[in-house]
């Protein structure tokens, strides 16, 4: 198990990809970046799908011109539109000024307009229109303006059940989906889980010069058999809270359990063998996280089938797991091979 982590914001270290699922993401990535195109990006609300159009200019012959964001959910047709295509002074009551929109703005770059199937029809008409001739008017002006944009667009709407239902437009939809990438959700990818803890508590102690050392045994299980419906945003939140509050320098699972209460977890908790602490240095790889973790769950699970069940992983796959880390099959670690 190898971990990506790409470094990049002071609140977010960067997109953490360290099981298959999200390494494909990062891969889609790095093949589209290079070409001027228009990407949609799908998935559940705080999966990253922002830092993934980041990433997607960072990685782009634009990546020394603006990259600009805006929520299509946010504001109003009139300010959205406002906001889109800026406005000329004397424009309507208030405009003082000339107004330079986010076209403008993002001019040579990348527009991210998150949260796309919140856009009302008319102003969805409209962004077609501008799209297609790439060329708009202030509101109020007369002047056409050319722009030069690449435009990532997401969504964690089902957009062909939106074209369905008369909320969507349908050629708009393919005007954006170039090139489709979806992202999915936390608990789709568990297997991010330690390396994103890993980069939570490093960030943390970063930021606000503490030295949490990392999570515990029991803390690693509950995390791993909670369903995150908020995704890596909840996760990161919770290591943010728990680190906060905690007397020790390791998270331990009741410092957890209160938040994660409320939502509960879809597949089964860990059986109970409180007490044992997986300390792991920081920065940690990945795999140091999850070797550190199986071996504190073997030494307390009845049985490797009881440990994969904790685990959340097949039977197979921990037996596969071990022979990599130079378990043997009835516990005891084998020395280096030569």
């Amino acid at each position: 198990m190898t971990s990506d982590l790409w470094g990049y914001g002071s609140e977010q270290r960067g997109i953490v990809a360290s099981g298959l699922a999200m390494r494909r993401v990062l891969a889609t990535v790095e093949r589209v970046a290079r070409f001027k195109t228009s990407v949609l990006l799908l998935g559940e609300s705080g999966v990253g799908k922002e830092l993934v159009a980041k990433a997607l200019h960072d990685r782009s012959p634009r990546r020394a011109a603006p990259f600009v964001a805006v929520s299509c959910a946010t504001l109003g047709r009139e300010l959205f539109e406002n906001e889109l295509f800026g406005h000329e002074r004397g424009a309507f009551t208030g405009a003082h000024a000339q107004k330079r929109g986010l076209f403008e703005l993002a001019d040579g770059g990348t527009l991210f307009l998150d949260e796309i199937g919140e856009m009302e029809l008319t102003t969805q008409t409209k962004l077609l229109r501008v799209l297609e001739r790439s060329a708009f008017r202030r509101l109020g002006g007369t002047e056409k303006l050319s722009f030069d944009v690449s435009v990532v667009a997401a969504t964690n709407r089902d957009l062909r059940a939106a074209i369905a239902s008369g909320a969507f437009r349908d050629d708009l939809y393919y005007r954006l989906k170039v090139v489709t990438i979806p992202i999915p959700p936390l608990r789709e990818r568990l297997d991010d889980i330690p390396a994103l803890v890993d980069a939570f508590i490093a960030s943390f102690n970063e930021r606000h010069r503490t030295r949490i050392r990392g999570v515990t045994a029991a803390a690693m299980r509950r995390l791993v058999a909670h369903d995150w419906p908020g995704n890596v945003r909840e996760l990161k939140n919770l290591i943010e809270s728990a680190a906060m509050l905690v007397d020790d320098d390791v998270l331990d699972a009741p410092a957890f359990d209160e938040a994660l209460a409320a939502e509960g977890p879809r597949r089964a908790p860990a059986t109970p063998g409180e007490g044992a602490e997986l300390r792991v240095p920081l920065p940690a790889r990945a795999a140091d996280v999850e070797r550190a973790l199986i071996l504190a769950t073997l030494e307390r699970a009845q049985s490797r089938r009881d440990a994969a069940q904790q685990l959340g992983m097949g039977l197979r796959t921990l037996y596969a797991k071990l022979r990599a880390y130079g378990v043997e099959a009835g516990g005891a670690e084998l020395a280096p091979r030569r």
